[in-house]
C-alpha cells in the first residue's frame, strides 16, 4: 500500500477523478431533491434522473472510441471543464422548471461516460494487474468519502442557506480536478490509426469472454432494478419528517457504509472467488433495502442504510476487478466502456423504479428491486463454468 500511497503521478490521477466524482454525486443530489420538490411524485425524480443517464448509452462507446484513438488526459481535461461550464450555467437559470430540469440533466449525462471509460482504461493501463485490487479499494475509499461527507454538507446547504452555494460547492471539485490533470501518468497507450487498427470488436469481446457476457448481464439488471431506494428516499425523508437536512444524513450513511466498506477491503482483498463476493455483496444489500422498506424508525432506517453502503462498497471493488483481470491490450478500452456502460444504468433504474413506485408504492417497489438480480444470478451460476472459477 505504501508504493500506492507514494506514487504522484497515480495520486493525481485518482484524485481528479474523484474531486469529478463528488461533483457529480453534488448535482445529483441536487436534482434529486428540486424534482421531487418541484413535483412531489416519485416518477417525476426517475424521469430527470433516469431519462439524463440515456445519453450513457451513447457516450461510453464515443469514450471507447476516442481513448483508442486520442491522448486520454485530453479526454478528461475537456470533460471536467464541459462539466464545470455547465454547473457554472445552472447559476442563471430557473431551476424551477421541471422540463428544464430534465434537459439540464441529459446534458449532464453525456460526460461521465466518456470520462469514466478514460479514467478506467489509463488506471489498467499504467498499473499491474496485481496492485489493482488494492488501486480500486483506494480509489472507491476517497470516492465514498465524498459521498458520506458531500450529502450532510449539501443537506444543510438546500435547507439553511441556498442552491447557489450548493453549485459553487460542486465547481470547486472540479477546478481542483482540472488542476491535478496536469499531474497524471503519461496515457503511452498505443493509438488507434487510420491504415491500421489492431483493436478488437465488441462483436469479438463478447462472442470470446464469456465472462464479460455474463457481468454484463448481471451488472446491468443490478443496476437497472435494484437502485429503486434512492428514487423513494426523499419520500422517506418526508415521512419521518426530516426534511432537506435529513434527506442529506440517509445519503450520507449510505456514503458512509461505501466509506468503511472501501476502507475494510484494503485490508482484506478481494483475493480468492471475485464473484463470491460480487453475490456475498449483493444479498447484503438487497437484505438492507427490504428492512429499510419496512422501517418506521429512523435510526434503524440509518443502520439499514449504512449496511447497504458497507455491501456496495464491496460489490464496486469485486465487480471492477472481474472487468479489469479480463481485459488485454487490444479489448481493455471497449471492455472498461462496457464496465462504465453497466454501472451507469442504475439511473435508468431511478426511471424504472419512479414507474413502479408510482403504479404501486414504495414499499412493493423496493421489495421488487431487492429480488430482481437473483434469477440472473442462477442462470449464470448454473451456465457458465468460467464465470464460477473467477
Amino acid at each position: 500500500m505504501k508504493d500506492i500511497l507514494s506514487n504522484k503521478n497515480l495520486n493525481a490521477l485518482i484524485f481528479s477523478k474523484s474531486f469529478f466524482q463528488f461533483s457529480f454525486h453534488i448535482r445529483i443530489i441536487l436534482f434529486t431533491w428540486l424534482a421531487y420538490e418541484i413535483t412531489q411524485k416519485d416518477l417525476w425524480v426517475g424521469i430527470v434522473i433516469g431519462v439524463g443517464s440515456s445519453p450513457i448509452f451513447i457516450s461510453t462507446f464515443f469514450g471507447s472510441y476516442i481513448s483508442e484513438k486520442y491522448n486520454i488526459n485530453k479526454i478528461l481535461f475537456i470533460s471536467y471543464i464541459s462539466a464545470l461550464i455547465l454547473l457554472l450555467l445552472f447559476l442563471f437559470v430557473d431551476y424551477d422548471d421541471i422540463y428544464l430540469l430534465m434537459f439540464l440533466s441529459i446534458i449532464f449525462g453525456i460526460i461521465p461516460g466518456i470520462a469514466t471509460t478514460g479514467f478506467s482504461t489509463i488506471l489498467v493501463n499504467t498499473n499491474k494487474k496485481e496492485k489493482l485490487s488494492k488501486i480500486n479499494s483506494y480509489y472507491y475509499l476517497i470516492i465514498f468519502f465524498g459521498e458520506m461527507i458531500n450529502p450532510i454538507i449539501v443537506g444543510y446547504l438546500l435547507s439553511d442557506i441556498s442552491i447557489i452555494y450548493v453549485i459553487v460547492f460542486a465547481c470547486v471539485f472540479l477546478v481542483f480536478s482540472l488542476f491535478l490533470v496536469a499531474f497524471h501518468p503519461a496515457d503511452l497507450q498505443e493509438k488507434r490509426k487510420k491504415d491500421f487498427n489492431k483493436y478488437v470488436s465488441y462483436l469479438s469481446i463478447l462472442k470470446n469472454k464469456p465472462v464479460i457476457v455474463w457481468a454484463v448481464i448481471i451488472a446491468a439488471v443490478q443496476s437497472i432494478f435494484g437502485s429503486t431506494l434512492f428514487v423513494v428516499l426523499p419520500k422517506y425523508a418526508n415521512l419521518l419528517e426530516i426534511g432537506a437536512s435529513g434527506f442529506g444524513i440517509m445519503n450520507g450513511v449510505v456514503g458512509g457504509g461505501l466509506f468503511f466498506g472501501s476502507l475494510f477491503s484494503i485490508f482484506t482483498g478481494v483475493h480468492k472467488s471475485r464473484f463470491s463476493i460480487w453475490l456475498l455483496s449483493s444479498i447484503g444489500w438487497d437484505t438492507g433495502q427490504v428492512m429499510f422498506a419496512f422501517s418506521d424508525n429512523y435510526i434503524f432506517s440509518l443502520l439499514c442504510l449504512f449496511l447497504m453502503g458497507f455491501s456496495a462498497a464491496y460489490w464496486m471493488v469485486s465487480a471492477t476487478l472481474i472487468f479489469q483481470e479480463q481485459t488485454e491490450k487490444n479489448d481493455r478500452n471497449k471492455i472498461m466502456g462496457l464496465f462504465t456502460l453497466v454501472s451507469s444504468l442504475y439511473f435508468l433504474g431511478w426511471l424504472v423504479g419512479g414507474i413502479i413506485s408510482d403504479l404501486s408504492n414504495a414499499k412493493t417497489a423496493i421489495i421488487i428491486s431487492a429480488i430482481s438480480s437473483y434469477p440472473i444470478f442462477i442462470i449464470a451460476i448454473i451456465r457458465s463454468k468460467q464465470l464460477r472459477n473467477i
